[in-house]
């Protein structure tokens, strides 16, 4: 075999462009089910508090509120990053929920935080 391609380059070359041909056509030809759209509903939440150093962002803010939107029901994970005077805290929920359904929980489970009103009403209090 080895000395059949050694002696016939050419028919080599022209064997691995026609299978590199014959795949690109393949792959182009198969149909969208086997390529499926995947929609994975998530949620940023970001607060902001100016001036406050990541330690305490991560304690104070980005911690109780991840562990708060974990209760929000078909919630698969979270992931979160905390930065100086910043949290964001990505909310993934399982796949196939609604993704304004998952939005009004938060939001839902959002208000009825009790600190995050008092929250609220002490950054307007400082922003003034």
């Amino acid at each position: 075999m080895s000395k059949f391609s050694i002696s016939n380059p050419f028919f080599v070359i022209v064997v691995c462009l026609a299978i590199s041909i014959l795949g690109v056509v393949a792959v182009m030809s198969m149909p969208v089910d086997l390529f499926p759209a995947i929609n994975l509903p998530q949620v940023i939440v970001a607060t902001f508090y100016n001036g406050m150093p990541p330690q305490d962002v991560e304690t104070d803010i980005t911690y109780p509120l991840e562990r708060f939107f974990t209760m929000a029901g078909g919630v698969d994970h979270s992931e979160s990053r905390s930065m100086l005077g910043v949290s964001m805290i990505r909310v993934f929920f399982q796949p196939g929920t609604n993704a304004d359904a998952d939005v009004t929980a938060l939001s839902n489970l959002a208000l009825r935080w009790p600190t995050l009103s008092a929250f609220r009403r002490e950054l307007c209090r400082q922003s003034f």
